[in-house]
């Protein structure tokens, strides 16, 4: 067998010291969150057919809901996804905040459900890339939009939600920076039913990587608003119902832990 001769060895063991490290493909670690809070309102009206239901179970809040707490990669500015190929997801770890997760975190798309697929896709898809339990990701993405309150700060300011009005985005941001700061941008989408009107859609926040502090944006995002936008009325009549039956209460999971 050949041998490889001293002088070439040393070559190759002085390159591997001097060459810089480079990480596996996959091993992006992500470092922030962008927590996403919905207006149901600019979700419901945004196509020509009945685009959400009423949840079989709890009842969702006439407020903003949280989206998802999206994990970022601030050195390369991509959001960072399926960091784990088996992810478990037991609804019971939701146990004691569950009422705010059919409140506030509610999956009003059609058919009508119970939300738990989509809070298990949503967790898989980002809670394996950041250091939070299952439990600590969903409730701190409550706690915050709790303290966020963005309803009531957008009111403070007159900007309420309407059948008709339009509100210059400059007083929404404005409005936001009160409590943001420069930590957030505003997402539109357009009503498809009355003239592609550009709506209040989403507000995404820049959270540190433990989920509960309201931080600078490490990366800079656009938004995608005109200069005018509307903030629609959302109400249980888009759901298919003009009032809350209580026939539909909340039930809670089962006793043993649960995986979806």
């Amino acid at each position: 067998m050949a041998t490889l001769k001293p002088s070439l060895l040393l070559c190759m063991l002085a390159f591997l010291c001097i060459s810089p490290f480079v990480p596996a493909q996959g091993a992006v670690e992500s470092d922030f969150f962008y927590l996403n809070l919905l207006w149901p309102g600019s979700y419901c009206n945004s196509a020509f057919w009945k685009t959400c239901c009423m949840p079989i179970t709890g009842e969702p809040a006439l407020d903003f809901f949280v989206e998802s707490m999206e994990t970022y990669d601030s050195y390369s500015g991509n959001v960072v996804t399926n960091c784990n190929s088996t992810c478990n997801f037991y609804v019971n770890q939701l146990r004691n905040f569950i009422t705010d997760m059919y409140s506030y975190w509610p999956d009003v798309k059609c058919p009508s459900n119970d939300g738990q697929t989509m809070w298990k896709s949503t967790f898989c898809k980002y809670g394996p890339c950041s250091n939070l339990t299952q439990a600590e990701y969903f409730q701190r993405a409550l706690n915050l939009r709790k303290d966020l309150d963005l309803r009531i700060l957008l009111a403070t300011k007159g900007i309420v939600p309407s059948k008709t009005a339009m509100y210059y985005l400059e007083d929404i941001e404005s409005a936001l920076r009160a409590k943001l700061s420069f930590s957030f941008v505003v997402e539109c989408n357009r009503n498809l039913q009355w003239f592609a009107e550009s709506q209040l859609l989403r507000i995404k926040i820049c959270i540190s990587a433990n989920g509960k502090n309201i931080i600078s944006c490490p990366i800079n995002k656009n938004t995608n608003c005109d200069s005018k936008v509307k903030f629609p009325l959302f109400t249980y009549g888009m759901l298919g119902h003009d009032a809350i039956d209580q026939s539909n209460p909340i039930k809670m999971p089962f006793e043993r832990d649960q995986v979806i």
